[in-house]
């Protein structure tokens, strides 16, 4: 995977988690309330608490899901952002572009 996304000067860098964001969200929908999620992305803690709660009665696993697909959690257990692989193929490809069409 990538480790840096870097751009022209005056632009942040953003760290990349090794981790996919793709594995993340199919083991949040389907064994999310096993915290199989939270263990995947380095929240240990919290993933105990979600095994020993079956995801906090399903709701919790829910959430979590719903965030996860909706892109509102979008880093790991040490702050790195979360990418899919074809975002990172863009990437070292140089074809990913912001909104406004240009290169990042």
């Amino acid at each position: 995977m990538v480790d840096q996304l870097t751009s022209e000067a005056g632009r942040p860098q953003f760290i990349v988690s090794p981790k996919s964001k793709s594995t993340a969200l199919l083991l949040s929908w389907l064994i999310g309330f096993l915290g199989a999620d939270r263990f995947y992305l380095g929240d240990v803690g919290l993933g105990i608490l979600k095994l020993f709660t079956f995801g906090g009665c399903g709701i919790w696993s829910l959430i979590d899901a719903i965030l996860l697909t909706v892109g509102s959690w979008n880093k790991d257990a040490n702050g790195h952002y979360l990418v899919d692989r074809e975002t990172v193929r863009l990437v070292r490809m140089g074809n990913l572009r912001d909104p406004y069409g240009n290169p990042v």
